[in-house]
């Protein structure tokens, strides 16, 4: 997969202009600005009414060998299928996702992906009607349910030790409440940690290091956290998104709540909260990873359109606290999912373009690289970045 976006400076007589308008390959661009998502030659213009159109410049991309592979988790148009599916892009190939012929009516919402050498593993939910779910997930092309189509269950997250692996979720008991619990090796029965009541019990995030089984959810209203089954709450109130665990042991959950007046962004680190977003105006975050010592947790916050009027929500992750701001306050933007490998930051979400469609989207180190047919709307939901194998 290409990207690369080149910026142009146009001048008259000495002095920059400002509005021009630049032709690449004869279609016209909207900004000073273009990326371009292949290797290709090609030719840029500048045109402005009262002035001789500039010499063509020729720009040549190239394909730049990465040393890894990555893999955005969400949904596209797929030319071959001529319809909208749910898939994974590896390095911008989309791989559409489908289930048995005999299940193809069934509606599925896949939430996280991971991988391990050669092998993609995805979990999520199959749904046969309001009230009738069931969890499973893929390895590769391999289909595993792991609950019976008669009740009521969701594979919410996924994680990978060694050669286990470990499925976070929810499922309705007979009692009629709803269990916290995780899936190890597609096994029959769940390991339950805690159960709730209807509407106030929800989402699993799970990341496992070594023997030690972090979850994050919500119980009765309360966020919560489970190590090894033992339940630490978590300060304040919120929603939780996401889990992660650093080389010292500490657990930093993302989430968002209120403060007072409207949602705001933060993350719980060894159960103590840490906020985010400015409280201005509405924030959330969506998913934090921990590389060394630094915490990225990725989200949005509505700002200030870059207009002066009116407001527009911006993709963006923290550093350490500090706002990496991915858009530039154009469109409407969200980031979803982050994942850090050796100091390189990749994010995953969506972005509104300026022909009114939806993009799925990765940034790497805040270069944006567009997934989906420009045609038609995408989104882009949990991210997951490996080393390349021979």
């Amino acid at each position: 997969m290409v990207s690369s976006t080149v910026t142009f400076e146009v001048t008259a007589d000495g002095e920059p202009v400002t509005d021009a308008d630049i032709f690449i390959n004869g279609q016209k661009t909207d900004a000073y600005q273009h990326q371009f998502n292949q290797a290709q030659t090609a030719t840029a213009i500048a045109k402005k009414d009262g002035y001789k159109d500039s010499e063509p410049l020729t720009i040549t991309v190239n394909v730049m060998q990465s040393d890894v592979d990555i893999y955005v988790l969400g949904e596209g148009y797929h030319e071959q299928l001529q319809g909208i599916w749910p898939m994974y892009w590896k390095n911008g190939e989309p791989m559409p996702l489908l289930l048995a012929p005999n299940h193809m009516e069934d509606p599925v919402i896949y939430h996280s992906i991971a991988v391990s050498g050669h092998d993609v593993y995805i979990t999520g939910e199959r749904i046969f009607s309001s009230s009738r779910a069931s969890a499973f997930f893929w390895k590769n092309n391999t289909y595993h349910e792991l609950t019976q189509p008669s009740g009521y269950a969701k594979g919410l997250d996924i994680s990978l030790a060694d050669d286990d692996v470990y499925v976070a979720g929810v499922q309705k008991n007979a009692n009629n409440l709803i269990d916290i619990a995780y899936w190890k090796n597609g096994g029959e029965l769940p390991v339950r940690l805690d159960s709730g009541t209807i509407g106030q019990t929800g989402e699993s995030f799970i990341k496992v290091i070594g023997d030690d089984v972090h979850v994050a959810g919500i119980l009765d209203a309360e966020p919560t956290y489970w190590k090894n089954g033992v339940a630490t709450p978590l300060e304040g109130t919120g929603v939780v998104t996401g889990i992660a665990v650093s080389d010292h042991g500490d657990v930093y959950i993302s989430g968002y709540g209120s403060n007072g007046n409207r949602t705001i962004a933060k993350y719980w680190k060894n159960g103590q909260e840490v906020i985010l977003g400015t409280g201005e105006l509405e924030s959330e975050s969506s998913s934090i990873f921990v590389e060394d010592d630094d915490v990225y947790v990725a989200g949005y916050e509505k700002v200030l359109h870059k207009s002066g009027q009116g407001r527009v929500n911006v993709a963006r992750y923290w550093k350490n606290g500090e706002a990496v701001d991915l858009t530039d306050r154009s469109y409407p933007a969200e980031a979803s999912g982050i994942f850090v490998l050796d100091g390189n930051v990749y994010v995953s979400g969506i972005e509104s373009l300026p022909d009114q469609k939806v993009s799925a989207t990765y940034w790497h180190n805040s270069q944006p690289v567009r997934l989906s047919n420009k045609d038609h709307n995408g989104q882009a939901g949990d991210i997951f970045v490996v080393k390349k194998n021979p």
